[in-house]
């Protein structure tokens, strides 16, 4: 798939997606706003119904006349609490009994806490709180408030009524300027009834929510596979020319080799049998670093941990590491600020970090290298600091050098060879040691990259 393609179909799924989640997001808020008002308009309607049930109630209790229904106003203070004036006195048990009794009708089951004005002391004295009782109410046929004979002689409401009274409380339930004789019912937690009935748009959410994750996954192994496609393509190229450069050249010498005459010119059949010496170290070369990491991928790595002292074995691998180059120019520098320095380490593979941690410090300069590698102390580590005077590497490319088959890109411009497997080595060797390892800039604008080496109990 073309990367074109690529984007295009990115930037319709997103659009999309967006689209989609515009769309649910506005049909959850109708359906947020119409509870609303729904919650509203059956708060308001129960607490009115209360009301004028009180003001019935009181009438026939003094004899008097009852008074109008318009009297009974109910006021929204803020979204979970209402005033409502009753013009009238208030008995806490009566409130109680029918807020219980209008909410369950309405189907209201929520946990709630109502308090009534008290004109001497001016504040609201709070009733009990309570959360309305899944038991069947005493209602008529076609659901119609209970009457107000029902309510004298309700077993449940007489029994509330003979308790022993409480000593009334102040709340923090705010006052209301507007009435005079009112009650107020606050609603704690108003999650209850929008829950239950927002449950389906809740599913639908979810299942919306699982979907976009399984688009972006889908879209993320895309993108990584199209990446890795381009990373085996690079190294599928640099593999034929790496591996091409040395089996032409021992082909060539073989063919000059081959000449009988070739043994009358001793000078030159040296020179090609250097040749072919060369090229066939080479190639060796590849093949052992291939072997490697298929050998890291395949099976896990077992290391032979041996006691070893880092200065000494430092200086023996840049020693070794000097007679492995064939004449190539470089200067390299040991400095420790300790000794002696203990630690446990699979001296192969160490030595193998050493040489390819070096390599690509040669390889990756544009001047003779120079490359300074320094020992230092920590509490518990060594710091083993490689510091060249390389072309560099920029922030965003330090992130991605470990990973394997990648190669800090040039351009069009490859006079750099290798497959990007070297450092993907040495980050597994370290990580099998339980070491770490960064990259930073040094002041030369090269590369230093430090090891931080456990050390080893003497």
């Amino acid at each position: 798939m073309k990367r074109n393609s690529i984007g295009f179909l990115i930037i319709m799924a997103t659009v999309s997606v967006v689209g989609i989640l515009l769309v649910q997001f506005f049909f959850l808020k109708n359906s947020y706003d119409l509870n609303e008002k729904q919650f509203h308009q059956l708060t308001a309607g129960a607490l009115r119904s209360v009301a004028s049930q009180i003001n019935e109630y009181n009438a026939r209790l003094h004899g008097g006349q009852a008074k109008p229904a318009e009297s009974c106003q109910v006021e929204q203070i803020s979204n979970n609490y209402y005033v409502v004036s009753v013009n009238d006195v208030i008995d806490p048990n009566m409130l109680g009994h029918l807020l219980e009794v209008e909410f369950k009708r309405k189907n209201l089951n929520l946990t709630y806490e109502y308090a009534i004005y008290d004109c001497n002391s001016r504040q609201m004295v709070r009733g009990n709180a309570s959360m309305p009782s899944r038991q069947k109410v005493t209602e008529n046929k076609d659901s119609s408030p209970c009457s107000v004979e029902e309510l004298m002689y309700d077993d449940h409401y007489n029994k509330a009524h003979k308790k022993s009274e409480k000593k009334e409380k102040a709340c923090t339930l705010p006052t209301c300027e507007k009435f005079t004789y009112y009650f107020g019912v606050h609603f704690p937690d108003r999650s209850e009834f929008y829950n239950s009935r927002l449950m389906g748009w809740y599913f639908l959410n979810g299942i919306l929510f699982f979907v976009v994750i399984f688009f972006g996954y889908a879209f993320y192994v895309i993108i990584k596979q199209k990446q890795l496609s381009e990373i085996q393509k690079n190294f599928i190229n640099n593999l034929t020319h790496e591996f091409k450069t040395p089996i032409a050249s021992i082909e060539l010498a073989a063919k000059v080799l081959s000449d009988p005459r070739i043994v009358s010119q001793p000078e030159r059949l040296a020179d090609y049998v250097r040749i072919v010496g060369q090229q066939n170290k080479r190639l060796s070369a590849h093949v052992e670093k291939l072997l490697q990491m298929a050998t890291i991928e395949k099976t896990k790595l077992q290391l032979n941990l041996e006691q070893i002292e880092l200065n000494a074995f430092v200086t023996e691998a840049i020693q070794e590491f000097r007679n492995s180059q064939n004449g190539r120019v470089y200067h390299v520098r040991l400095e420790s600020s300790v000794n002696p320095a203990l630690i446990n380490a699979d001296k192969l593979h160490f030595s193998n970090l050493i040489f390819n941690v070096l390599d690509n410090a040669i390889k990756y300069c544009a001047v003779d290298p120079d490359i300074l590698i320094r020992i230092d102390e920590g509490r518990n580590h060594y710091h083993v600091s490689f510091d060249d005077n390389g072309i560099g590497i920029s922030k965003e490319d330090r992130k991605k050098i470990f990973n394997r088959f990648y190669r800090v890109p040039t351009g069009n411009v490859h006079d750099v060879k290798g497959f990007g497997l070297g450092l993907d080595y040495v980050k597994k060797i370290v990580q099998r040691h339980g070491w770490r390892i960064n990259v930073i800039e040094n002041s030369r604008k090269g590369s230093t990259f430090i090891v931080e080496i456990k050390k080893s109990a003497k």
